[in-house]
């Protein structure tokens, strides 16, 4: 298991109550399952959004958008950085 980094922002990080959480995990979708355990129902409902809307929660990995679909398959490695937040839009 790889000891990675999970940042949250916005809307995330209120549903969590903190902007950070280091844990183990050995790919981005087993990251995000652990980040909903441990925060609970408003985290896990955020979350679970992402499977039916990958819009809803953009995904980076050390800094880079590798896309829905391959980010939530991605394996991780001791370091890495994961960050979550609710897209940003206006002018």
């Amino acid at each position: 298991m790889a000891k990675v980094t999970v940042r949250m922002f916005a809307t995330v990080r209120e549903a969590a109550g903190t902007d950070t959480v280091n844990l183990e995990a050995e790919s981005v979708a087993e990251a995000l399952e652990r980040v909903s355990q441990r925060f609970g129902r408003s985290v896990k409902r955020l979350l679970d959004g992402l499977a039916s809307d990958p819009e809803s929660i953009v995904v980076l990995i050390n800094g880079k958008n590798p896309g829905h679909s391959r980010a939530l398959a991605q394996r991780l490695s001791d370091g890495d950085e994961i960050a979550l937040f609710p897209p940003v839009s206006g002018g």
